[in-house]
């Protein structure tokens, strides 16, 4: 398969809700879920997640529960990498929404 054209990525005009306070905005790119995610203050996701992520917090924190134990924690202006071969879940602890780019493993 050849690598997409250069071209822009338009969102879609409505917000899907995934979760209780969880929404999205999404894209497919090349077969790639693109997506700008919205975590309100206080909300998180009840499931585990499988799927490796790329993203980059554009405003606010979010924290990434691992199924190991551990966690991963980024903000405004950071970028984070979530594989496959450890589940995890987002939550937003903080006082403003979390809104991330967030793109997933194709």
């Amino acid at each position: 398969m050849s690598p997409p054209r250069p071209q822009p990525v338009s969102f879609g005009a409505a917000w899907v809700q995934e979760a209780d306070g969880v929404r999205a905005r999404i894209a497919d790119v090349a077969g790639a879920r693109w997506a700008i995610v919205e975590y309100s203050p206080g909300s998180g996701r009840p499931e585990w997640c499988d799927v490796g992520h790329e993203g980059y917090v554009i405003s606010g924190e979010i924290t990434y529960e691992l199924a190991s134990g551990g966690s991963v924690v980024a903000g405004a202006g950071q970028g984070f990498l979530l594989t496959s071969d450890d589940a995890h879940r987002g939550f937003n602890h903080g006082a403003e929404p979390a809104i991330l780019l967030v793109i997933d493993d194709a």
